[in-house]
């Protein structure tokens, strides 16, 4: 549809921006994005989809770790802070990919609860791809909503 010859010809000597400058990171970006270089650095945590919804009843913590094993992971609660990790995915290493988005590095994700929690019955499954952590309420530290009267 678009030509990007006839686009970018004329303007590359004119306009700074899209001057050799521009063009040389651009294509470097790209060869690290592609190569599979851009954020792989040692040390970096992999940034991993989490979803938390609330009822009356629980809080219910989803993390989306797509091709992983439930044997991978460790949930622990220590002084009110939950505790999610997982360890690399050694299959992954295995297989020469020639793209790939998605990688196995070792993860660990930390939330810190709040007194309504009882930590003693938590609960954690792990099911396509999704492990999901169920935190009950105590419903006695549970504070009902009040309705104020407006005069």
């Amino acid at each position: 549809m678009f030509k990007r010859n006839h686009y970018t010809s004329g303007y590359s000597n004119h306009n700074k921006f899209c001057g050799q400058h521009f063009k040389d990171r651009f294509e470097k970006f790209q060869q690290q994005f592609f190569d599979g270089e851009a954020g792989h650095n040692a040390g970096v945590q992999q940034a991993v989809p989490v979803n938390i919804a609330e009822n009356q009843e629980f809080y219910e913590v989803q993390l989306f770790a797509a091709g992983r094993k439930k044997e991978q992971f460790q949930v622990s609660i220590n002084d009110g802070i939950l505790k999610i990790s997982c360890t690399e995915n050694t299959q992954d290493n295995a297989i020469d990919y020639i793209y790939k988005e998605q990688d196995g590095l070792a993860f660990e994700r930390e939330f810190q609860l709040n007194e309504q929690v009882l930590t003693d019955n938590v609960h954690a499954s792990f099911e396509d791809g999704v492990l999901t952590v169920i935190l009950p309420k105590d419903l006695e530290k549970v504070k009902r909503p009040q309705e104020v009267v407006i005069d």
